[in-house]
């Protein structure tokens, strides 16, 4: 008998802790992470206007790509995507144009973090689906939430590799 109350007990850690390893963030985050900008701070600070339609676009190009590289279910129509970027002037800028709004965009994402994500995920609706407030229909914005679960010793995104080389 003392065996099968081990075994009984030793299954129920396994699926509580199974469940709580399989939240993909921490469920404070969730009041948060809507696609509403008056709710969600990421959607405010990744969609304000840079001042420079040439860093402008290539954040926006960034973000797009973070959210189809890292957002279940997101699918980023990379010819609209890049029609988008066309239509910022950035294919008639100079080379050295270019590389500084890419660099001053990349500085944007410096820290950029698995909240940032799991919020742009949440507001990928707002900045690219059809209304998009940063640019129109590029996107279907999937489930709203990253792929990956959180791992809270390497919240850090490396957003360098999704910067074109110009």
């Amino acid at each position: 008998m003392k065996n099968h109350q081990i075994i009984i007990v030793a299954a129920l850690m396994v699926f509580s802790h199974g469940a709580t390893a399989a939240e993909k963030f921490p469920p404070s985050w969730r009041k948060t992470m809507t696609n509403d900008p008056a709710t969600n701070p990421y959607l405010t600070e990744y969609s304000l206007d840079l001042q420079n339609p040439l860093q402008t676009g290539a954040r926006n190009f960034i973000v797009a790509r973070l959210v189809g590289s890292y957002c279940q279910g997101a699918k980023i129509n990379r010819s609209k995507l890049m029609a988008y970027l066309a239509s910022t002037g950035m294919g008639n800028a100079a080379l050295s144009a270019q590389r500084d709004a890419y660099d001053a965009a990349r500085m944007t994402f410096n820290h950029f973090d698995y909240r940032a994500l799991a919020h742009l995920c949440a507001g990928a609706e707002y900045m690219l689906g059809a209304k998009g407030q940063l640019a129109q229909d590029i996107g279907k914005p999937g489930k709203g939430e990253p792929r990956d679960a959180y791992d809270p010793l390497n919240p850090m995104i490396m957003v360098a590799r999704l910067v074109p080389r110009t």
